[in-house]
C-alpha cells in the first residue's frame, strides 16, 4: 500500500503521531526532522526502554483521547529483540498497532529500521550478548516484512542501509549525523 505524502501551502499543516523507544524519543532526532521537512504537527509518544506491548497499550489509550492524525509512525521492536520476548508476537503487537490506526482512519507507517549487522557491532553488551541481539533483531525485521507473518495494510519503510557504528556510539543509539542520515532515508522513501 503506498500514501502520497505531499502537503501543500493551502491546507494545514498534518498532524502526525510517533510511538516508539529510544529510536525515536530524542529531540532533534529523525523524527524531528522528518516532521519539519514536511511541515507536520507532530505528538512523539516514545519513551526510551519501552518493547512493542507497552507502545500497543500506549497507542491505543492515546487514540482514545486523539485521533486527529494523518500518520501515525511506528518504531519500534529493538528492545524486544535485546530480550526474550517472543519476536512473532513483536510483530503483532505492530500489527495491532497497524489496525488500530486503520479502523480511525490514520494511515500507519511502519519504520524496519537501521541495518543491525553494520550498526551493532560492538555495544555496551559483551561479544556473545551483542551477537545474540543483533541476531534476534535482524530476525525480527525479517518477520516484519515476510509474506506470510509480516505486517499487512501499511506503509514499511525499508531497512536503512545508511547509517553505520561509527553513527552510533553505543551501537544501538543513533548520534546526530546517524540521525541526519536515517531522517533522509525515511523522507526518500516517503517521496516515492
Amino acid at each position: 500500500m503506498c500514501f502520497v505524502l505531499l502537503t501543500s501551502f493551502s491546507t494545514p499543516p498534518l498532524r502526525v503521531l510517533f510511538i516508539g523507544d529510544s529510536l525515536t524519543c530524542y529531540t532533534g532526532g529523525w523524527q524531528d526532522q522528518v516532521s519539519k521537512y514536511f511541515g507536520y504537527q507532530s505528538v512523539n509518544r516514545s519513551v526510551g526502554g519501552k518493547r512493542t506491548e507497552w507502545m500497543r497499550l500506549t497507542l491505543n489509550e492515546h487514540l482514545k483521547r486523539d485521533s486527529s492524525f494523518t500518520y501515525c509512525f511506528i518504531y519500534g521492536g529493538c528492545n524486544d529483540a535485546y530480550s526474550y520476548v517472543n519476536l512473532q508476537g513483536a510483530v503483532n503487537n505492530i500489527q495491532m498497532m497497524v489496525d488500530s490506526c486503520n479502523r480511525r482512519g490514520i494511515k500507519p507507517i511502519v519504520i524496519v529500521g537501521y541495518d543491525p549487522a553494520k550498526v551493532s557491532i560492538k555495544t555496551v553488551y559483551d561479544a556473545a550478548t551483542t551477537k545474540r541481539c543483533r541476531e534476534r533483531y535482524v530476525e525480527f525485521q525479517k518477520l516484519m516484512i515476510h509474506p506470510e507473518t509480516g505486517l499487512k495494510n501499511c506503509k514499511i519503510i525499508p531497512k536503512d542501509t545508511t547509517v553505520t557504528f561509527q553513527d552510533a556510539g553505543d551501537g544501538i543509539h543513533l548520534g546526530g549525523n546517524g540521525q541526519k542520515k536515517f531522517a533522509n532515508w525515511v523522507i526518500n522513501h516517503l517521496n516515492q
